[in-house]
């Protein structure tokens, strides 16, 4: 009985331990919180006029004053313990200053490397000799961001990006700790183009022309949207093998789903939060007897993109995929990057990279064409990174076979793009 006793009161006495440690550890980083925030200077403060996270980056643009007795501006991630300088591009006129973190929508504050804690965004500047705070404001029609990091190893980070107030002042803070991923958030979603309804283009295993129904005379015949959702389900299966969540926007080949509206091609990716958007194609030049002179793939991305990811996505593709870059030159900017745009020369021509990126790739369906249901994510600045890949060819006889024979090469080589990408 005294062990027993002895026992209770040791394991009693581990917990009230534990609990002052806990108790005493919350109070320090809240007394140093509030330390530091007390020695911001609230006098001064800059303007964030736009903000956005596109894939698993964010991006600002501000601007700010400062007289003389101020230099060496340098925007900061802080908390007192810990900073983190964040890279930007800075411009003055005496005494007015404008910056962005980035001038490619796909660049900026990687959220996927920042450490789990508490900081605030704000411009660090050196003063009489000594460095001093003072914070950034929010003159957007945007309010607070939270964000989700990729799955790794099987965990993932939360990220509340938060306009505080601290004192009556505003600050904007990053609250970073562990969590699960909620069950209606990915981390990459896939659209197998067209579906069930929309077959694409229907093509002859031997080249010969389909008849109005879709049939062949002497060859089996293929549809676009079949070969799309096999290659989507084999690239599901080998980003899953890497550890990632990942999303199909149909389910099956018969499947059909709207453009728009509440879970459709292309809402899916931002109604789900993922960061990356891959959808899938294949092409055709609709050169009879499928001796088309045209083949090849084609990475189609938005405007204003760094190309970090499509020339992976490029190079791995065709080394996987045993297959070479297009041959068309309508729309290259590089071997197998291509971009096209309406007449504007800014605004994506298709929508699943278009619609995909809310305002940092002008995306528009707001519902005023009864044509097509809205996309309710179309002013949103918190949306996915948004590819388009056309394999190949179908009409090219020559390219159909090797599609056909290899769809775990294309999505093997679309899988480990990502993973080389994300892992630099």
């Amino acid at each position: 009985m005294k062990k027993k006793r002895r026992k209770k009161k040791s394991k009693r006495f581990i917990y009230i331990i534990l609990f002052i440690v806990l108790v005493g550890l919350a109070s320090y980083f809240l007394l140093n919180g509030d330390t530091f925030l007390n020695k911001v200077n609230y006098d001064i403060s800059g303007d964030i006029t736009y903000y956005d996270r596109y894939g698993i980056h964010l991006n600002f643009k501000g601007k700010f004053s400062l007289n003389e007795e101020y230099s060496l501006p340098t925007l900061v991630l802080s908390n007192g313990t810990y900073e983190q300088i964040i890279d930007w591009k800075l411009e003055n006129d005496g005494h007015d200053y404008s910056f962005e973190t980035s001038e490619y929508i796909n660049d900026g504050v990687n959220l996927e490397k920042l450490k789990i804690g508490s900081y605030y965004l704000m411009i660090k500047v050196n003063h009489l000799e000594e460095s001093e705070y003072f914070p950034l404001v929010n003159k957007t029609d945007y309010d607070d961001m939270v964000y989700y990091t990729l799955t790794k190893n099987g965990s993932n980070k939360k990220i509340n990006m938060t306009w505080d107030r601290f004192e009556g002042h505003e600050i904007l803070g990053f609250h970073i700790e562990n969590t699960k991923l909620p069950d209606d958030v990915y981390d990459i979603t896939i659209d197998p183009g067209h579906d069930g309804n929309d077959a694409g283009t229907i093509v002859c295993a031997n080249g010969e022309v389909p008849n109005k129904a879709g049939k062949c005379a002497t060859s089996k015949a293929y549809k676009e949207s079949d070969i799309n959702f096999t290659v989507s389900k084999a690239l599901k299966d080998e980003l899953e093998k890497l550890g990632y969540k990942v999303k199909l926007t149909r389910d099956s080949k018969e499947d059909t789903l709207p453009t728009y509206g509440k879970m459709g091609s292309g809402t899916t990716a931002n109604a789900t939060k993922s960061k990356f958007n891959f959808a899938l194609h294949h092409n055709s030049s609709n050169v009879p007897g499928g001796m088309s002179s045209t083949y090849g793939l084609e990475v189609y991305v938005a405007g204003n993109s760094k190309f970090d990811l499509a020339r992976l996505l490029v190079d791995n593709v065709c080394k996987y995929g045993d297959t070479s870059t297009s041959t068309k030159k309508e729309f290259k900017v590089e071997n197998g990057i291509y971009q096209r745009f309406f007449d504007d020369g800014v605004t994506p021509y298709y929508y699943m990279i278009r619609e995909v990126g809310g305002i940092a790739t002008y995306a528009y369906v707001y519902g005023s064409n009864t044509k097509y249901d809205e996309n309710p994510y179309y002013n949103s600045n918190n949306t996915a990174e948004g590819y388009l890949l056309e394999l190949g060819y179908i009409d090219n006889v020559k390219e159909l076979k090797n599609i056909l024979d290899n769809p775990n090469g294309y999505a093997r080589g679309i899988a480990l793009a990502l993973k080389e990408y994300l892992d630099n």
